[in-house]
């Protein structure tokens, strides 16, 4: 009765304390509900997109909610101090708003916002702005064996000091091809083969964008110089680089309010963590609503002169990337029944090889053989070169 007296004097005060402890939830947290965000720069030399999608309380996220709303259906569009706007090509699923300006030339002098009329009757406006210069850039890349990876630089300059403050992002394509080429596929009711011996679904393609916020300050040197600045790099291991790879480095200058907005966003992205990592700052930019001021908005949207180049590295021959071990072959008979092919491919195999002679087809792991299994696509780019694969 002694100890559990004691064992109770221990229990009942912690079971207390822990009966006192709530879930902390700052209000600036849960209150961000519908607040709309814009993503992108205006270029008035060619391609850019603005994306747009509205903030959910970070309080959905625990019951398996996506806590991004795509905002797919607003009137979006670019609006010089003149008054003539240029409307948006098209919008993707992802809430990407696409305009190119390639073959419109668009004045380099003139002042341009960004204009948003939202389903809900909101109309959202940046500040007017003036094209920032973009100095030229080069590519580069190096095969470095030593760290088993592939490192790709980017050099700029700009010999009147204007440019000053750079940001750079990327997207990325590369093919890869399944670990097994199938000359047959499953066709509804039977195995047929593929035409003239091409592989079915051995060849595919796949992308995306860069994720880190790249940005350099150069008013602090003597010189508006960027030498051989590492912006990527892919590991040997990666299937990225198996086959053929691709990147398209686009780089905007911004000025210098941009700047600190991209500077303040990236440290509250990446630089928390611990006690001596910064507070995480409201972050608002240059957007506002203008039907209600009260209405908060995310985003700062600059207006430049953007410089895109693209670099192709062959990769075929590098070493490090592993395949996995694939079980022997199942062998079918081509008289088999619906139901049994049907069974195998639920189980996750697929056929690859016929052998008429013998009437049967062999079949393995559809991971193994299906390139579409590892997220691409067997859809040739339209940049990629004609010399390289094309299945």
């Amino acid at each position: 009765m002694k100890y559990l007296l004691k064992l109770f004097g221990i229990v009942f005060p912690a079971l207390i304390w822990v009966s006192c402890i709530v879930p902390y939830e700052p209000e600036e947290l849960v209150n961000l509900d519908d607040i709309i965000v814009v993503e992108g720069n205006i270029s008035l030399t060619g391609p850019f997109s603005i994306r747009i999608t509205r903030s959910a309380p970070i309080s959905t996220y625990q019951y398996g909610q996506r806590t991004i709303k795509i905002e797919r259906n607003a009137r979006v569009f670019v609006r010089d101090s003149k008054g003539q706007t240029y409307k948006a090509d098209t919008v993707t699923a992802y809430g990407e708003y696409l305009f190119d300006f390639s073959g419109l030339r668009p004045s380099l002098e003139e002042e341009y916002q960004l204009v948003i009329e939202s389903q809900d009757g909101q109309t959202y406006e940046t500040d007017f702005r003036k094209s920032r210069h973009s100095s030229d850039m080069e590519l580069d890349y190096i095969i470095d064996t030593l760290e088993q990876k592939i490192r790709i630089f980017v050099s700029s300059h700009d010999d009147a000091g204007m440019s000053k403050y750079y940001y750079w992002n990327y997207t990325e394509t590369w093919d890869y091809v399944s670990q097994m080429p199938a000359y047959c596929y499953f066709d509804v009711s039977k195995v047929k083969e593929t035409i003239a011996s091409r592989p079915w679904m051995y060849r595919c393609w796949n992308s995306r964008g860069s994720s880190e916020i790249l940005l350099v300050e150069t008013s602090s040197l003597v010189q508006d110089r960027i030498i051989d600045l590492e912006i990527h790099s892919i590991d040997f291991r990666d299937i990225r680089i198996t086959q053929h790879y691709s990147i398209e480095v686009v780089q905007t200058v911004l000025d210098n309010d941009a700047y600190l907005y991209m500077e303040n966003m990236r440290k509250n992205s990446y630089d928390i963590g611990d006690i001596f990592s910064p507070q995480p700052n409201e972050i608002r930019g240059n957007i506002s609503c203008v039907t209600d001021p009260s209405v908060r908005a995310i985003g700062f949207v600059s207006v430049c002169n953007s410089v895109r180049k693209r670099l192709f590295i062959s990769c075929i021959g590098l070493p490090g990337y592993v395949r996995e071990p694939m079980p022997p072959d199942t062998v079918v008979p081509l008289n088999s029944t619906v139901g049994f092919m049907i069974a195998l491919i639920q189980q996750g195999f697929s056929p690859h090889t016929i052998d008429p002679l013998a009437g049967v087809s062999y079949w393995n792991l559809t991971r193994c053989i299906d390139c579409r299994s590892k997220g691409g696509k067997p859809e040739v780019p339209s940049f990629w070169p004609a010399e390289w694969p094309r299945f």
